[in-house]
């Protein structure tokens, strides 16, 4: 049993090894292709913060769509995709700010230029 074992330690160890240079193709395949077929965006204005929980963008106060309320709290989220996610590799995903209002709690979203695309 143990001599069968020791001679297929050899060809496991291979099996092994290409499974991860494929996994490892396919990451660096993923990123090739993220970053060559990028469609063109237009900027996206700046969202301004306020000392009070006020958000500006492009020079207008933001409000909430549902009770008129203009103070948000303001967190960033991941945009994730499948092929990403199955690869554990999120953190190529782009990102969004989302506002909350605190009166309501609806949620705004935002995009966000990414400085790495410019």
């Amino acid at each position: 049993m143990i001599e069968a074992l020791i001679s297929a330690t050899p060809f496991l160890l291979a099996v092994l090894l290409g499974m991860f240079l494929l996994l490892l193709f396919v990451a660096i395949l993923v990123m090739v292709i993220r970053l060559t077929t990028r469609s063109p965006t237009t900027a996206a204005p700046p969202l301004v913060p306020s000392a009070d929980g006020n958000y500006d963008v492009a020079g207008k106060r933001v409000s909430c769509y549902q009770c008129n309320g203009t103070s948000f709290k303001s967190r960033e989220i991941l945009l994730n995709t499948w092929l990403l996610s199955l690869l554990r590799i999120d953190w190529l995903d782009s990102s969004a700010t989302v506002l909350t209002c605190v009166k309501c709690g609806r949620l705004t979203w935002f995009a966000q230029d990414d400085p790495s695309e410019k």
